[in-house]
C-alpha cells in the first residue's frame, strides 16, 4: 500500500475517484439545467436593452434607438426578397444626433447585390426620413446609410443560416 506523508493511501483515493466517475457516466442528465437555462433565456430576453435617445426634428420629440432598429429590421425584412438583416447598428453622436446607419445583410447565391444595395439603402433612408423627419441632423438627410453584405446562402437568407450550409469557401 503506497502512502502519502500526510496518512492518504493513494490507491484507495484512486479507486474512489474511478467509482465517482463512472456513477457520474452512468447517470442521466440532470433536468434541472434546461430549466435553469429557459429561465436565464427569459430573463435576458426580458432585460432592458441598453438604448440612447435619439433628436428629431422635432424640439419635442427622441425616439429610442431600439425603436429605430426595430422599424429598420421591419423595412428591409418586408421589402428585400433575396436578403435578411443579420445585423443593424446606429452610430449616434454625444450630442443625440443619429450620424449613420451599419445595416448588415445576408444574401440569396447569384443575386445582384449591388441592386439588393440599393434597394436596402432606399429602405433605410425611408425608414429614417419616416421616424426622423426629414431635413438635416437631427433628421434624416444627414444620415449616412452604409450596407454591408455579410454572408451568401444557397437557400431563402430568412430561413438558412450560411453556416449550416457547410460551404467550402475555396
Amino acid at each position: 500500500m503506497e502512502a502519502v506523508p500526510d496518512g492518504i493511501d493513494l490507491a484507495q483515493g484512486e479507486a474512489a475517484l474511478a467509482l465517482a466517475a463512472a456513477q457520474l457516466r452512468t447517470l442521466p442528465p440532470p433536468t434541472r439545467v434546461v430549466s435553469v437555462a429557459d429561465r436565464v433565456l427569459e430573463r435576458a430576453l426580458a432585460a432592458p436593452r441598453r438604448a440612447v435617445l435619439v433628436d428629431t426634428v422635432h424640439d419635442d420629440l427622441r425616439v429610442s434607438s431600439v425603436a429605430i432598429v426595430a422599424l429598420l429590421r421591419e423595412a428591409l425584412d418586408a421589402g428585400l426578397i433575396d436578403a435578411a438583416v443579420r445585423r443593424v447598428t446606429l452610430d449616434v453622436g454625444p450630442d443625440a444626433v443619429l450620424a449613420g446607419v451599419r445595416v448588415e445583410l445576408v444574401v440569396r447565391y447569384l443575386s445582384s447585390v449591388p441592386d439588393i444595395a440599393d434597394q436596402a439603402m432606399a429602405l433605410t433612408r425611408a425608414t429614417l426620413t419616416d421616424v426622423l423627419g426629414d431635413g438635416p441632423a437631427p433628421g434624416a438627410a444627414d444620415v449616412v446609410p452604409h450596407v454591408h453584405v455579410g454572408d451568401v446562402t444557397l437557400g431563402d437568407p430568412r430561413l438558412v443560416d450560411p453556416l449550416d450550409e457547410g460551404l467550402d469557401p475555396a
